[in-house]
Parts: C-alpha cells; sequence; structure tokens
C-alpha cells in the first residue's frame, strides 16, 4: 500500500483534484502530458473495516465510484483516480492489464495541455452501467448513453482498436 503522502507526492504538480462549474469534482491537468505516457496511477482503497486490514477489498457489486477490474469485482480506486469523469471523446484510457497493486493505469490517448479535465470511457472498463444511463459529457463525438461494454461493445473495440479496453471484456472476443 502506497502512503497517502506518497500518493500526494507522485501528483503534486501535474494533478489536481477541484469542483467544476456544475458543483462536481474533477480532474485537472496542471502541466502537459503527451500521448503514451501514464498520467495517473491508481490502487485499490484498503478498506480498514474488512477483516483483513490493509488488504484491498473488491466487492461484487456496482456504485457510482467504484470501477470493475474483473467479472464479478468492483473496486473503489483511491485519489485522484476516484474523481476521474467520464467522456465519449477521453483523454485517458486504461492500460489493458491491471497495474501492480490491481488498479488501472490511466495512460493519455493524446497531448494533454495544462488545466484540462482529465476524463476516461466509462465503457472501457464496466461491462454494464447501472448507476446512470444518459451522457451528458459535451463531447462532439457524444453517444448520448453510456450502458457498458456489453451493449456497446462492438462500438467501443472499433473507437479504441482493442486497446485501452480492460482486459476482462477483451476475454470472449474473436
Amino acid at each position: 500500500c502506497i502512503p497517502w503522502q506518497t500518493i500526494q507526492q507522485r501528483s503534486r504538480g501535474h494533478i489536481q483534484i477541484k469542483k467544476k462549474p456544475d458543483n462536481q469534482w474533477g480532474v485537472f491537468s496542471s502541466r502537459t502530458h503527451a500521448k503514451g505516457t501514464i498520467v495517473i496511477s491508481s490502487q485499490p482503497v484498503r478498506d480498514e473495516f474488512s477483516p483483513t486490514p490493509g488488504v484491498p477489498n473488491p466487492k461484487s457489486t456496482s456504485c457510482s465510484h467504484a470501477i470493475q477490474i474483473s467479472w464479478n469485482e468492483h473496486m473503489m480506486m483511491d485519489l485522484p483516480a476516484r474523481f476521474l469523469n467520464h467522456s465519449c471523446d477521453p483523454n485517458v484510457g486504461v492500460g489493458n492489464e491491471l497495474n501492480e497493486w490491481g488498479s488501472y493505469d490511466f495512460v493519455a490517448l493524446r497531448d494533454i495541455a495544462a488545466g484540462e479535465e482529465i476524463r476516461f470511457d466509462y465503457e472501457t472498463t464496466e461491462h454494464e452501467i447501472g448507476a446512470f444511463s444518459e451522457c451528458h459529457c459535451g463531447a462532439s463525438t457524444c453517444r448520448g448513453h453510456v450502458h457498458g461494454f456489453k451493449l456497446s461493445g462492438d462500438a467501443i473495440y472499433k473507437k479504441y482498436g482493442g486497446k485501452n479496453i480492460a482486459k476482462y471484456l477483451l476475454e470472449n472476443r474473436a
């Protein structure tokens, strides 16, 4: 487990969490990030109330702040990754493999400018999304809905060319 101070130091100077005009939280870049670089490396939140304190506590059910890591597991990511919002035209994507902490690294899909909100496509990690279905991301390519890979898999696979999609979602693709 990485101490919170290390996480803050790791992101100091290049990531900010702040409230947006719509009163929602967002993650913003404080500097430029080159395409292909890791922008955020997340890890699971440790649950001090679990039977094994300090051990990640993946859940079988989803909630609006959990992310799916396998067919039967969702987990809560640490900050700043937990506050990443959705976009149908994201500037970061997930690594196909989970990182050393059992969570996702978020990689720049294109160059990211200072001040830009950092967002990823929820349909690249979620098989089904139940917390909401309408999309209001504001992208010119907005799909208008966010259902999950189960219903949008072909379009998501085509958009990302099979990259930056959770590995478990790609397991059954021919």
